[in-house]
């Protein structure tokens, strides 16, 4: 055996040695700051503290559904199936769970919690993550760049509290998974600040990006689209460096993207994803004021806010800066102004900033949630970045926001330096800084946030006593919370079920099958269901209240024309009935 057989081992131990005892000495280093952003973390998410295994943040949707994936993440890994595909669901086809934007990482990183607790313990554990790791990854970027410990932890707090982040642990956990954009515009400054950056400061970049891509794809389109104008900013005009630096960047980015977006390129082919028409994009454009109007969520006056200003998609458009945040961040330009080796990297961000601002505002200007010009608007950057392709997946164009959110928070650290470093004695600065602490505090509470109940159903512990592999349905179709119930109840029977993973981009088998069972009752359907081998049909009796399905009383009706159709049972509202053959 040569020398070199033997040494590779042993420096790949090293190195393995050198980076345990590295990310020791961080996590005692920063103990505290970890402790505070964690206790920020549970008050955030407080409501779910009594019974984090049954309760969920917001009123049952999205956060439906992002708890079945995170159940069927952690089953997949123990059936050895993959956790992107479901072939239980999307009767008679499979289920890809890719259709629907998620933060798959997130969820394979707590499939053992959620395999020993639930699935919905570990789609709160991931909300929880996500408040912490937002608020100290911002942190660890702000204190590498000030080296003040207060500040980059006020600008932690001012990130991990932001209202845009609260409304979004009310079901979109995808965009709640922000922890990663201080990592990738931190790599990316570091590739490109640098005169020589080396290979490392690429792979880091590279791996940034792949963290965000496996984290949102929405979040993605947003590093990158942001990513680039950083990028443009910081190096030009040096266009020797653009070039000959420029593009091993980009390559980097470029593969990392590809890679954390593997699950989503695979179905591309599928037929799942449908683009958004204009007329469902323009609605979710932000209003300038959104940046500035506190959340109606706040405790102390967020009722007067709502009072004063309605929003009607506030969970979308709720882009508060925060004023102690925005004001600090005033001082903090300033500060950084007079820094004469600083002030590219106040252009850089304050650029990057608003650009992230008017792509928020969406494909048009609007204003109180009416645009402008409905007829002939004046066209926004986001409605040409719509016309490229790939650019009709994206919706919601206020989410570009959350952007302008984190480099606010950034400059604040400086603002917070500034200000502290001003304190003519120790007790001083301790004063000052917990003065910003408090009134920052104040000015994002994030209120109590409303909760409910996620567990099986009486009908899905029926299904999972009935012996055999089968295929079922529930009804009526084009009812979402009817999908999002019925596939959360799949992870405790295994039954076969049609069903989707996102309204918007439902697979052809549930297509196929939505337009027979649409009908249902009626001899047609009743043909196709059976031809489809459904063994049961079970009828949600409080969604037949006539809105998108008939009356119940109206269906009673017309299930008296076909006595062969079996009433099995009927189980706290739900009706279960045979096919036959």
């Amino acid at each position: 055996m040569s020398d070199s057989t033997v040494q590779r081992p042993l420096a790949m131990q090293h190195r393995l040695a050198s980076a345990t005892r590295a990310l020791w000495a961080l996590l005692r280093r920063d103990a505290l700051a970890l402790l505070w952003f964690l206790v920020l973390a549970l008050v955030a998410v407080a409501p779910l503290l009594p019974a984090p295994r049954t309760r969920v943040l917001g009123e049952l949707g999205d956060n439906v559904h992002y708890a079945y994936i995170a159940g069927w993440t952690a089953q997949a890994l123990l059936l050895g199936q993959s956790p992107f595909v479901d072939p239980r669901l999307n009767y008679p086809d499979d289920l890809a769970l890719a259709a629907n934007d998620s933060p798959y990482l997130s969820f394979l990183f707590v499939a053992p919690a959620t395999l020993v607790l639930g699935p919905v313990f570990g789609y709160n554990l991931v909300i929880v993550l996500s408040h912490l790791l937002s608020g100290y990854c911002t942190y660890l970027w702000a204190r590498s760049l000030t080296g003040h410990r207060f500040a980059a932890l006020f600008a932690g707090t001012a990130f991990l509290l932001a209202p845009f982040r609260i409304f979004k642990s009310l079901g979109h956990v995808n965009m709640l998974s922000t922890q990663m954009l201080p990592l990738f515009f931190w790599a990316l400054d570091a590739s490109v600040r640098k005169r020589e950056p080396g290979e490392r400061q690429r792979w880091l970049l590279g791996l940034a990006t792949f963290l965000v891509a496996g984290s949102s794809l929405y979040l993605l389109v947003i590093c990158l689209v942001c990513g680039a104008l950083y990028g443009l900013v910081a190096l030009l005009p040096d266009w020797r460096a653009l070039v000959l630096r420029g593009w091993r960047s980009a390559l980097a980015v470029l593969i990392g993207a590809l890679l954390g977006a593997l699950p989503a390129i695979s179905v591309l082919g599928a037929g799942s994803f449908a683009p958004f028409p204009l007329g469902r994009t323009r609605l979710w454009s932000a209003d300038p004021l959104n940046f500035l109007l506190p959340s109606s969520l706040h405790p102390l006056w967020g009722d007067a806010v709502s009072a004063l200003r309605p929003e009607l998609h506030a969970g979308e458009k709720t882009l508060y800066l925060g004023l102690v945040t925005l004001a600090m961040a005033v001082v903090g330009a300033v500060a950084l102004y007079r820094q004469p080796q600083e002030r590219r990297r106040l252009l850089v961000w304050v650029l990057t900033a608003l650009a992230a601002a008017v792509f928020a505002l969406g494909t048009d200007l609007w204003i109180n949630n009416q645009p402008v010009s409905r007829d002939q608007p004046f066209w926004l950057p986001a409605y040409y970045l719509a016309q490229l392709p790939g650019g009709g997946i994206m919706r919601v164009w206020s989410r570009f926001g959350i952007v302008t959110i984190l480099f606010v928070a950034l400059l604040a650290a400086y603002g917070v330096r500034f200000l502290v470093q001003r304190g003519r004695t120790r007790g001083g600065q301790l004063a000052v800084s917990g003065l910003l602490l408090a009134v920052l505090l104040i000015d994002l509470l994030p209120g109590r946030l409303p909760v409910a109940v996620l567990q099986p159903r009486a009908i899905d512990r029926w299904l999972a006593q009935q012996p055999g592999d089968f295929a079922v349905a529930f009804l009526p179709v084009d009812k979402p919370l009817v999908n999002e119930t019925a596939i959360f109840g799949s992870l405790f029977h295994g039954k076969q079920m049609p069903a989707y993973i996102h309204a918007a981009h439902q697979p052809r088998a549930y297509k196929d099958f939505a337009a027979f069972a649409g009908a249902f009752p009626s001899a047609e359907s009743i043909q196709y269901l059976r031809w489809r081998g459904l063994k049961y049909l079970i009828l949600e009796q409080r969604q037949y209240n006539g809105w998108r399905a008939p009356p119940w009383s109206e269906l009673e009706r017309r299930l008296a024309h076909f006595p062969e159709l079996e009433r099995v049972t009927e189980l706290d509202g739900f009706l279960v009935i045979a096919l036959g053959e």
